[in-house]
């Protein structure tokens, strides 16, 4: 059965387009799984420009009466539907989850990029099956994206975990256990800043794809076993040296998350 997954946070540039990308990414090159990727960030798009999509249709054409089928263009193996920085038509963005039920059937998962907007958060989390939250490991950036998770529990869309994102500092920042105490919600992946970010944008190409040993693309990895319910692969050193506290308990969310996952179906 068809998940439709969001990725969501009320606060721009903590990463939602990357981790969105990079989660379709890693579906389809190490699951084999067919992905549809889509950009509702309505007012101010992303993924078209990370990938050079062109504009010719796009999500906000789909919204206004064109068939979405016209606006789905293949990057890297993943299906991606576009959204227009510039668009004079009516769009209404609450046809999101009616469009995209028509095109459940023919993908194994469709992925949301959302928008960090209040009101045009509300359309993608009514079309999600789940959603992920987005935070940088800062108190500020963290209570602000558990906005979004008080859309998703109004609208009784399953809030499966958080990603903690754009990690620098780990002896400055919020920990695993205080993001877990502050928010309740389980922290499934924990994603380092590191430059291979920006050559990614650079070469519009993911960074799955460019360096798949890189500790992104690692994690990203990880992260996707569990949605999809392959069992994660454990490392040379971890099976020397065993599990840290904070991996091993980011370890045991995720395979809450597979097990949950094995339920839904």
């Amino acid at each position: 059965m068809t998940k439709v997954l969001a990725f969501v946070s009320i606060k721009g540039g903590v990463g939602k387009t990357t981790l969105a990308l990079e989660t379709a990414a890693a579906l389809v090159k190490h699951f084999d799984k067919k992905v549809l990727l889509v950009d509702a960030n309505f007012s101010a798009p992303n993924i078209g420009l990370y990938l050079d999509l062109t504009e010719e249709n796009t999500l906000h054409h789909a919204l206004d009466g064109t068939l979405l089928h016209n606006a789905i263009y293949e990057s890297h193996g993943i299906d991606v539907v576009p959204a227009s920085m510039y668009y004079d038509g009516e769009v209404d963005i609450f046809k999101l989850k009616k469009i995209l039920s028509k095109y459940r059937s023919r993908y194994d998962y469709i992925i949301l990029d959302s928008s960090p907007n209040y009101e045009e958060l509300k359309p993608v989390i009514a079309a999600a099956d789940r959603i992920f939250l987005v935070t940088s490991p800062d108190n500020m950036t963290l209570k602000t994206t558990l906005k979004a998770a008080k859309i998703a529990r109004e609208e009784n869309t399953p809030i499966e975990g958080i990603i903690v994102n754009r990690i620098r500092s780990p002896k400055h920042e919020q920990s695993l256990e205080e993001i877990e105490r502050i928010s309740e919600i389980p922290v499934l992946a924990r994603i380092k800043d590191h430059k291979v970010m920006a050559q990614a944008i650079n070469e519009k190409t993911p960074i799955t794809f460019l360096d798949e040993t890189n500790v992104i693309a690692k994690e990203i990895k990880r992260f996707a076993s569990a949605i999809c319910g392959t069992p994660e692969e454990e490392g040379f050193f971890q099976r020397l040296l065993g599990l840290r506290s904070n991996v091993q308990k980011e370890r045991i969310n995720r395979e809450f998350l597979r097990q949950g996952f094995y339920r839904s179906d």
